[in-house]
């Protein structure tokens, strides 16, 4: 168990395909592998502000102009488009967990809000999956190794 939430805290779809194999039942994967991914929004979300923190200490602030490539434009466009929405939604499937939560940390301040997305967005990716799994026999621990 404890493995399958510390692989969830930062690579959820590695913690849910070992939840698979280790043959959990639902209430054991719902617990580990969102719990898991909670304690990895915990602790990332946490130690960016910590070091956010401890750099603008050393280093202010400053205006200067900023130079925006085509990549960062596609970035901020989809940030803009779909805020914490967007990002909740992509952390666990495409982004790792340190990723998301530094990113949604990054657009959104209230921490709690950034929490409650997450946790939704976990329970619902869980859910979808272990749906996909019982009701269609997808072998998903197959098709993510």
């Amino acid at each position: 168990m404890i493995l399958v939430a510390a692989w969830s805290s930062t690579k959820y779809l590695i913690g849910f395909t070992l939840a698979l194999a280790s043959g959990f039942n639902f209430l054991e994967l719902m617990f580990t592998v969102v719990g898991g991914g909670m304690l990895g929004v915990l602790f990332y979300l946490y130690l960016w502000t910590m070091v956010v923190a401890v750099y603008r200490r050393f280093y202010p602030r400053k205006n200067k102009p900023v130079k925006f490539s085509k990549t960062k434009r596609i970035v901020v466009k989809i940030i803009k488009e779909y805020e914490l929405y967007g990002v909740a939604f992509l952390t666990p499937m495409l982004l790792t967990m340190p990723v998301g939560t530094i990113l949604a940390a990054s657009i959104e301040t209230n921490k709690w809000r950034i929490k409650l997305f997450m946790f939704v967005s976990l329970c619902g990716w869980t859910l979808a999956l272990f749906g996909l799994k019982e009701l269609f026999g997808v072998d998903l621990s197959k098709l993510f190794s």
